[in-house]
């Protein structure tokens, strides 16, 4: 159970001066409140985060776990305030104290918050979280007011993040994300490594990599759940660093938009023609590049970068990349065009693992040196992953130059 988060301001002052008579001075609030927070955290959460000693409140283990991740979660609140000063200046306005800078406030209308940010539709809100159109306005309206600045656009049909409302809420993810790892580590404390555990698959991991090492990983800890999303790096990247995702995995291209991702090769993987058994390329006592500009080509879309790598290829020889009959970037369509057809496809043969070792499908014998990529993985600081994720990784670097007969090779070390 995620910490309730308008008790946790109340806590981290317990926690920081060792007493809840000077943390009630220092919050303005009445011993019985600031005990009947820790009692609510304590309940929720199945652990004693505090031993009461004559010298003080000390943090039991399961308390330093919880303070180290709400004083993330509080810093990053607080670079929240930092970012939209800007924005109070520019209006002419003063920056408030609000509650959401510290998270006093009731978590479901935080997720209301975020909810609407994402789905721009206050019915679908609504009907997500299972609460009435009209709460979801109240809670949007609530914050607002708590922080003087708009934080939707409603001019039109959907409701659009303002500036502010990007602001805040990027940095209020982040921070709720150090609540799910403050919950994931109290249950590995307790020898009990569950949760969930979310992983952004691009197509050069998906196929083989990935599955494998959730199997293995799941023999191991069946309280683990998996959860994979599949979407262009850029919106991954995003979803990573505001906490909603685990980590990447994939091939992967440099990204300067959030330095504090941490991007780990591990190995390099060369890209091959491939075609079904029997093909008539397949054939030929001596094969080269030349020979398949006759074949029908099934390409990923134009501007991707494998097609860009194709390109590359044919270029160094002089050679006039080939029409494609079939743009696509769908594993299971091209699957399906090569086992069906005498098409064929430049890819990774251990995006066709299964296919290429049952005999369905194989590798042409033509040498493309251009053709690799770097396949790794995009995370965050393992300070900032949960242990389950952290598991996962482990897993998947175990994997390094798998699977056999591909043609993966490892990464030089960084």
């Amino acid at each position: 159970m995620t910490p309730h988060t308008k008790h946790l301001k109340a806590f981290h002052a317990v926690a920081r001066l060792g007493s809840m008579n000077k943390a009630a001075v220092e919050l303005l609030r009445a011993h019985s409140a600031v005990a009947h927070s820790i009692q609510q955290l304590e309940q929720g959460l199945g652990q004693a985060l505090f031993e009461r000693a004559a010298r003080g409140m000390l943090l039991t283990e399961a308390g330093r776990i919880l303070n180290r991740r709400v004083e993330f979660a509080f810093q990053e609140m607080e670079a929240a305030r930092t970012e939209l000063a800007d924005i109070y200046s520019a209006q002419g306005l003063q920056p408030r104290n609000a509650p959401v800078f510290t998270l006093a406030v009731n978590e479901r209308r935080l997720a209301a918050l975020v909810a609407l940010a994402e789905q721009k539709h206050m019915g679908a809100v609504a009907q997500q979280l299972d609460i009435s159109q009209p709460a979801v306005s109240m809670a949007v309206r609530d914050l607002e007011d708590s922080i003087g600045l708009p934080l939707f656009d409603r001019s039109g049909t959907l409701w659009q993040p303002t500036a502010a409302g990007e602001t805040l809420i990027n940095h209020l993810k982040r921070a709720m994300s150090q609540l799910r790892l403050a919950n994931a580590e109290l249950a590995a404390m307790n020898g009990q490594v569950s949760g969930q555990v979310i992983v952004g698959a691009l197509p050069f991991g998906r196929p083989y990599i990935l599955p494998a090492a959730i199997s293995r990983l799941h023999r191991k800890h069946p309280g683990l759940q998996f959860t994979t999303l599949e979407a262009p790096l850029k919106t991954l990247s995003y979803a990573l660093w505001c906490g909603d995702i685990d980590f990447i995995l994939g091939a992967l291209s440099p990204t300067e938009m959030y330095p504090d991702l941490i991007q780990e090769n591990l190995f390099n993987d060369r890209m091959g023609v491939i075609a079904r058994a029997g093909h008539p390329l397949g054939e030929r006592p001596a094969l080269s590049l030349a020979d398949t500009l006759s074949a029908d080509w099934v390409l990923p879309r134009a501007g991707t970068p494998p097609r860009q790598l194709l390109g590359a290829a044919f270029a160094a020889l002089n050679l006039p990349v080939p029409a494609a009959t079939v743009e696509s970037s769908d594993l299971s369509v091209i699957r399906g065009l090569l086992l069906e057809s005498d098409m064929v496809t430049a890819a990774s043969s251990h995006l066709f693992h299964h296919e290429i070792s049952t005999g369905a499908l194989q590798r042409l014998p033509i040498e493309m040196a251009e053709l690799r990529r770097s396949v790794g993985i995009l995370r965050r600081t393992p300070e900032h992953s949960s242990p389950g994720a952290q598991l996962l990784i482990e897993e998947i670097r175990l994997m390094r130059g798998m699977p056999t007969g591909s043609t993966l090779s490892a990464a030089p070390d960084s």
